[in-house]
């Protein structure tokens, strides 16, 4: 072989003939030739960019040219994706080219002619396929892309050559001989002949927890291209797949399972990222044919490509920069070949919708947030389906606990886990050795002795898993965390009834759904909490998300007021989204009627923001496993559409604490301090009749301050006497008069709940 040289790509000055009998021959001037030991009619090979090596054919140049240059026909740059310009090393290929064992051609006729004309039916095909010997005999080289018209009974078709097989099936030519021996493959016929060679593609579950339903998809869609399970004549008009977009959120898995589809048992697999090509437009158009020439050359192959919407982005305007216009072109032209396209993204509607047609990516499967169920299937499949470290009862600890948490999540959240059992092990065998020492969990041996040559298996316990959900968040919740106080039951008196409703409009969607669905019940979308304030509205809410294990995210009504033009309806959006990627989750709007006021008395801003709230909660777009909670001191103001059944239909009323919620409160707070025992809880309760659970709880405080202030005197430490409640007691008002009790039963009752 003689030693590559590049040359830089010109056109020729003169057109190639319109039998393609010299579209791939190569122009040299005869210096050049002379240098790389070439010959007219030697087959060489052109390298560029990076691509596999196309083949062409050596040619003395007929004009004075550079020695530096090659002229190239526009068929061959069509076909090889070679842009003028462009540098192309030229090497010589040993022999000839090799004979065609079988041709694939499908039509590529314009829409007007197939309308006028109809589609190409099986009885004639044989007619089409004898026309087209002819033009393929004249051919000195045969390549994938080339496009053949044919008139024949009056009718004008176009066809393109899709694919080749040689008799020699271990050459990599792209270029090849057409003979008497060669066989003509259009439409229908194609998948008959690549039904003969063995290919069993199929996505294997093994490393993919929680995606059943979408590898079954999948696996559907794949069975056009299973070549062992032909048994079944599919109708005339059935089309196979060619494309298919995975969607979901970020963390869901769709990188995982592009790459279990790439390894399914393709002949090749091409790999298309963002990064793929650069700043250059006109490059990344050229990459992208050769990709899918490769593609069809090689069927059956897969293309798969990550991140679709940076490829191919809506366009805002006529000078943004997409390559949409070019894949579609390349997706066409891959029409009638074995080669599926199947692509990701984060944001389906951010892609060009001339992509997701039924003839283009036209098999949409959506990657959602796990359940707990698919959840305990991704940590087994993480951990292994018989770890020793995590037992079964520990994977579906795991699993329960944690609500919108995504695949991406679990593993990042599986490494934590094990950190914590190694610090809690390190600390058990030998507790003067810290996790900063110098020592590692590989020096600890058995007995509590450092040795060289003993490891420890590393054992997971339940309150690890514990520490380290306290430490971690789902991925869509990060940016919106707020560190809030942990609020059990047990930290709030009284309001039993309160708590068991709110128990059961969270609890029972999420342990009994199909116990629900049997019944034909849907879960709950709102909670409407009013009443005087300080009677725990807000502390009752803390204690549901707590309790529920949910993921939590509190907003302030006024917060989201802004004097921008649709900047408080953007922010309302935002939250929404946010609690959907995280779902099940839990939307606590406190001070509600901030945002939610009749429409009749606030301005048209406020009425932008509640009709975006109102459709939220029970518009076109279903909200599902997402609860919302709202607290407000004057529901009066809140507009009525907001509390029609399907929103805020669950109306509670959170009043002042009755005897035995005031004696539970005072017992709450007074078992964390040092009382006297001459102090009675139960004469507590009874003098703060009407006192709201604040005022209770600034009672008892107060009452601390005054025996502070007595410690500090008298330099004794003080229990909290009778008489520094006396003394809080005269203090410390009620502000919940009877007015604003009746003004409350009153609305309760115009609203007839």
């Amino acid at each position: 072989m003689s030693e590559p040289r590049f040359f830089t790509v010109r056109p020729l000055s003169k057109q190639v003939r319109n039998d393609y009998r010299d579209a791939f021959r190569v122009y040299l001037s005869s210096t050049s030739l002379n240098a790389i030991k070439l010959r007219a009619g030697d087959v060489c090979t052109l390298s560029y960019s990076g691509e596999c090596a196309k083949t062409a054919i050596v040619w003395n140049a007929t004009e004075n040219i550079q020695n530096t240059v090659v002229q190239t026909s526009r068929t061959l740059q069509d076909c090889y994706g070679i842009k003028l310009g462009e540098k192309v090393c030229i090497s010589k290929v040993e022999g000839c080219l090799e004979e065609i064992k079988s041709i694939s051609l499908v039509e590529c006729s314009d829409i007007d002619r197939i309308t006028r004309y109809g589609t190409l039916q099986a009885p004639e095909m044989h007619h089409w396929t004898w026309a087209l010997e002819y033009p393929l005999t004249r051919c000195d080289a045969v390549a994938i892309g080339l496009i053949y018209d044919l008139e024949l009974k009056g009718q004008r078709r176009s066809f393109k050559v899709t694919n080749m097989r040689a008799f020699n099936q271990s050459t990599s030519s792209t270029l090849l001989r057409f003979t008497e021996n060669s066989k003509i493959l259009i439409g229908d016929d194609i998948d008959g002949e690549m039904r003969a060679q063995s290919f069993n593609i199929q996505v294997q579950p093994s490393g993919l927890g929680g995606m059943g339903c979408q590898i079954d998809s999948v696996n559907e869609s794949l069975a056009d291209f299973n070549m062992d399970s032909g048994n079944v004549a599919m109708p005339s008009f059935y089309e196979p797949t060619r494309g298919i977009l995975l969607y979901g959120p970020k963390g869901t898995g769709k990188t995982a399972l592009l790459r279990q589809i790439q390894g399914a048992g393709w002949r090749k697999a091409f790999n298309i990222g963002s990064s793929t090509f650069g700043r250059n437009i006109g490059d990344g158009e050229a990459r992208l044919r050769n990709v899918f020439q490769e593609a069809v050359h090689c069927q059956p192959s897969v293309v798969v490509i990550d991140q679709l919407e940076f490829i191919a982005p809506k366009r805002t305007s006529l000078e943004s920069q997409s390559l949409t216009s070019v894949l579609c072109e390349c997706l066409d032209f891959a029409k009638g070949a074995l080669v599926l396209v199947v692509a990701a993204s984060r944001h389906p509607n951010e892609v060009d919708d001339a992509l997701r047609t039924p003839h283009r990516l036209g098999i949409e499967i959506e990657l959602h947030v796990p359940t707990a169920y698919d959840r305990a299937e991704i940590l087994r499949a993480i951990c292994g389906y018989q770890s020793a470290a995590m037992s079964g009862t520990l994977i579906d600890i795991m699993a329960e606990k944690t609500h919108g948490y995504v695949g991406a999540d679990l593993f990042a959240l599986l490494q934590l886990v094990c950190r914590k059992a190694r610090q809690r092990q390190i600390i058990q065998i030998r507790p003067n050795i810290t996790p900063l020492g110098q020592k590692s969990i590989s020096d600890i041996g058995s007995g509590g002795s450092f040795t060289s040559n003993e490891t420890v298996p590393l054992e997971v316990h339940e309150a690890d898993i514990l520490s380290a959900l306290q430490e971690t968040r789902p991925t869509a919740m990060r940016e919106v965390f707020l560190e809030t106080p942990k609020v059990r039951w047990s930290d709030i008196g009284g309001q039993h009834e309160i708590k068991r409703r709110l128990q059961k409009a969270v609890e029972r969607p999420l342990r009994n759904p199909e116990r629900m669905k049997r019944l034909n019940l849907n879960s709950k979308k709102g909670i409407l909490l009013y009443g005087p304030p300080g009677c725990s509205k807000t502390l009752t809410v803390k204690a549901l998300a707590t309790e529920a294990g949910l993921n939590f995210m509190a907003v302030k009504g006024a917060e989201i007021l802004s004097m921008y033009v649709g900047e408080s309806e953007r922010a309302l959006r935002e939250i929404f989204r946010k609690a959907r990627s995280a779902r099940p989750s839990i939307i606590f709007f406190d001070e509600i009627d901030a945002i939610a006021s009749k429409r009749s008395s606030t301005s048209q801003a406020g009425v932008n923001v509640l009709t975006t709230l109102l459709n939220e909660m029970d518009g076109i777009e279903e909200l599902k496993n997402v609860l919302v909670v709202a607290a407000t001191n004057k529901p009066e103001v809140i507009d009525p559409a907001l509390m029609r059944p399907g929103r805020l239909d669950n109306i509670l009323y959170i009043g002042p604490p009755d005897f035995e919620a005031r004696k539970e409160i005072f017992n709450i707070w007074c078992r964390k301090s040092v009382i006297h025992s001459t102090v009675s809880l139960e004469e507590l309760a009874w003098k703060t009749e009407g006192y709201s659970g604040a005022e209770i709880v600034s009672i008892c405080e107060t009452a601390g301050d005054a025996a502070l202030d007595v410690e500090e005197e008298t330099g004794e430490a003080q229990d909290i006497r009778w008489e520094h409640f006396e003394i809080a007691l005269k203090q410390v008002k009620r502000q919940i008069t009877d007015t604003v009790i009746q003004n409350y039963e009153q609305w309760r009752e115009s609203v007839d709940i």
